[in-house]
C-alpha cells in the first residue's frame, strides 16, 4: 500500500460489544487488533458515536441482518487516519460523518469511503453527532418522502426524541405547524420548539383531536410505533391527500424484545383498509435510512451534508439528552430503556 495511503499498520483499537442476548449490563468492552482498511475503505478516528434504539434491538438479537456477537454504532462522527486502496475524494486528517449501522462503539474502524462526507471543523462534535442518523432520517422524510408546505399540519410521533425534535425543528424552519406526540413530561420541551404536544398513550380520541386542531387533519404523520397505532392513530389522524410515514416498529420490539400480543395483533386484526386508503387518497409508506444509504448513494450523502451544514448554521439544534464516555455505553443503553432523557444520548470515544 502506497505511503500516501496513511497508518497503514494493524492498530489495537477498544470496542464496546454485545456478546449475547442479554440486558444493557451484558454490553462488554474488549481490545482487538484492526487491521489496514481494506478496497474503498477509510481508517476513522472515531470521536463520538450515538446510542440508537436499534442499539438495543440489535443487543437482544432482533434486528434484521446483525447476528450476535456485535459492535454496535449506528452513526460516527470521526477523522480520517488513513486511506484504503481506491478511495476519492477524502484525504487523512479529513473530520467526516456518516452511519454505519454497526462497529461504531469504538475508538476506531475501518469505514466504507462512500458512507462519509466532510462536515464542518468548528463545530462541536457531540451536536454534529446528534444529526447524522437523526438527522438525515428527518430531513428525508420531510423533504423526500412525505412534504408539507407553510401552514399546513404534521403530526410527529416520538417528539421528544432524537429524530422527532428534529423533525419539530425542520417543521418550524419551513413554516409548517406540528403536533407532537410524546409522554407529558417532555410537552415543554415540545411547546419550546414550536408544536402543540399531546399525550401519545390517550389512544382513545386522540385521531379525532388531532383532527380538532388541525380543523381536518394533517398532510403527514411520522409514525416509528407503527402496530396498532398506525390504525388506530395516524391514518385516521391524515387529511385526504395525506401521507403516513412508517419509519419504526416500536410496538412489536418495545423495550427491546418482541411483543407477541403486538405481532398478533398485526396478522389477527390491524389490517389496513385499502379502499378507505384509496378513497381518500392517503399514502403508506416505510422509510429505512440504510437503504437509502446502499440504494440512493448520491442523495444520502447531500442530504447528510446539507444537515451537517445546517447544524453548524444554526438552523437545526439537535436536543443532546447526555453525553457520556464510551466505556459508559451499557449505562446508556438502560438510561434510553428507561427513556430518562429528552434528545440524543451520545458516547465520547476520544477517552477510551
Amino acid at each position: 500500500m502506497p505511503d500516501s495511503y496513511g497508518q497503514t499498520e494493524t492498530d489495537k483499537v477498544f470496542q464496546v460489544m454485545a456478546p449475547r442476548r442479554g440486558p444493557a449490563k451484558s454490553l462488554r468492552g474488549r481490545t482487538v487488533e484492526l487491521p489496514p482498511p481494506g478496497q474503498g475503505e477509510v481508517r476513522v478516528d472515531i470521536e463520538f458515536t450515538g446510542v440508537a434504539y436499534a442499539d438495543i434491538v440489535m443487543r437482544n438479537g432482533l434486528y434484521a441482518g446483525v447476528k450476535l456477537p456485535v459492535v454496535p454504532g449506528y452513526d460516527l462522527v470521526g477523522r480520517v487516519a488513513a486511506l484504503g486502496p481506491g478511495v476519492d475524494g477524502l484525504q487523512v486528517g479529513d473530520r467526516v460523518a456518516g452511519i454505519t449501522v454497526t462497529g461504531s462503539y469504538a475508538t476506531a474502524a475501518n469505514v466504507q469511503a462512500d458512507w462519509l462526507v466532510r462536515v464542518p471543523e468548528e463545530t462541536d462534535g457531540a451536536l454534529l453527532l446528534a444529526g447524522v442518523l437523526n438527522g438525515v432520517t428527518a430531513w428525508q422524510m420531510l423533504t423526500r418522502v412525505a412534504s408539507a408546505d407553510p401552514g399546513e399540519w404534521i403530526v410527529v410521533c416520538g417528539a421528544g426524541g432524537g429524530v422527532g425534535s428534529i423533525l419539530l425543528d425542520l417543521a418550524r424552519a419551513r413554516g409548517v405547524r406540528a403536533i407532537g406526540l410524546a409522554s407529558p413530561g417532555k410537552h415543554d420541551a415540545i411547546r419550546a420548539a414550536g408544536a402543540e404536544p399531546l399525550d401519545y398513550r390517550e389512544r382513545a380520541g386522540l385521531a379525532d383531536r388531532i383532527k380538532e386542531i388541525t380543523a381536518g387533519g394533517a398532510v403527514a404523520v411520522f409514525d416509528h410505533i407503527a402496530g396498532s397505532h398506525l390504525r388506530k392513530v395516524s391514518l385516521p389522524a391524515l387529511q385526504p391527500g395525506g401521507t403516513a410515514v412508517v419509519f419504526g416498529a416500536y410496538d412489536t420490539t418495545r423495550g427491546g424484545r418482541i411483543r407477541v400480543s403486538a405481532i398478533l395483533g398485526l396478522l389477527l386484526g390491524s389490517k389496513i383498509d385499502s379502499f378507505r386508503l384509496t378513497r381518500q387518497s392517503n399514502g403508506v409508506v416505510g422509510y429505512n435510512v440504510t437503504l437509502w444509504r446502499n440504494n440512493r448513494p448520491g442523495a444520502y450523502r447531500e442530504d447528510l451534508a446539507d444537515v451537517m451544514e445546517a447544524i453548524s448554521s444554526g438552523s437545526i439544534r439537535p436536543a443532546i439528552g447526555a453525553t457520556l464516555p464510551l466505556a459508559d455505553a451499557a449505562r446508556a443503553h438502560a438510561m434510553l430503556e428507561a427513556r430518562e432523557v429528552t434528545g440524543k444520548i451520545v458516547l465520547d470515544c476520544r477517552s477510551a
